[in-house]
């Protein structure tokens, strides 16, 4: 089982391939064993392809603390690991949060960004149903209770996509010059399509594609045309021949 020891918490992390490198970042509460098992493969035949867990989910270890900037941390010092300088990194739904503020706080280290069902701002009843998220989370409690050994982590995120109302990335975003891709479902009933046009309309070297009737995980519910639409972008960006 591979894992990094980033010295305050250990980070499990899984790659395939090689050549330029491509990072994929898992949604809220999850980890990167459904890439791994469905995706790794594919991707690893055109780049150097790694998917890691998040501090205190899947199989990395628990945290004293929890916070965006931690988890944007943890993939840098990640890639310090791996011998990574820069890559392609996709994020999806709350991993699309994580990456938001991984490209404002590294922003030399993206080569690109794909940004998959996610948003940069919540709405008012959006930021108490995700608040609401993480209580259920915290207690262990809801139609899925969350393992023990996660909740701690699972809230901290919630609570972060909560506070996308008060503290949105939006304004900030529209300094940021590395190349995006933005990608939204117009039946996901999770982050929307909104939030993807607003990302596209904020960041200066955005590309956007919503399909309207894709769900929540283009990367999943898309697979086919998703991975097109990867290949073509890296392609475009001068990140694969």
């Amino acid at each position: 089982m591979p894992a990094a020891d980033l010295g305050d918490v250990l980070i499990h992390y899984e790659e395939a391939g090689s050549g330029p490198a491509f990072i994929h970042c898992h949604g809220l509460g999850s980890s990167g064993a459904p890439f791994a098992e469905s995706d790794l493969p594919y991707y690893g035949q055109f780049f150097r392809t790694v998917t890691w867990d998040n501090r205190g989910l899947g199989q990395s270890s628990a945290a004293s603390k929890y916070n965006v900037p931690l988890y944007a941390g943890d993939l840098a010092r990640l890639m310090d690991q791996l011998g990574i300088d820069r890559a392609l990194i996709h994020g999806v739904s709350w991993g699309g949060v994580l990456l938001q503020q991984f490209v404002l706080d590294y922003p030399e280290r993206c080569a690109g960004i794909i940004l998959d069902s996610t948003s940069s701002e919540v709405n008012v009843a959006s930021s108490e149903g995700w608040y609401a998220r993480g209580e259920s989370a915290k207690r262990g409690d809801g139609a899925r209770p969350v393992p023990e050994q996660h909740r701690e982590s699972t809230t901290a995120q919630s609570r972060a996509v909560a506070s996308l109302r008060e503290h949105p990335y939006t304004p900030r975003l529209a300094a940021v010059s590395v190349p995006a891709l933005v990608l939204g479902g117009g039946q996901d009933g999770t982050a929307g399509a909104g939030g993807s046009v607003i990302l596209a309309r904020t960041l200066p070297d955005a590309r956007l594609h919503i399909w309207q009737d894709g769900q929540h995980g283009l990367y999943r519910h898309k697979r086919d045309e998703f991975r097109k639409m990867v290949l073509g972008f890296a392609r475009e960006i001068g990140w694969l021949a």
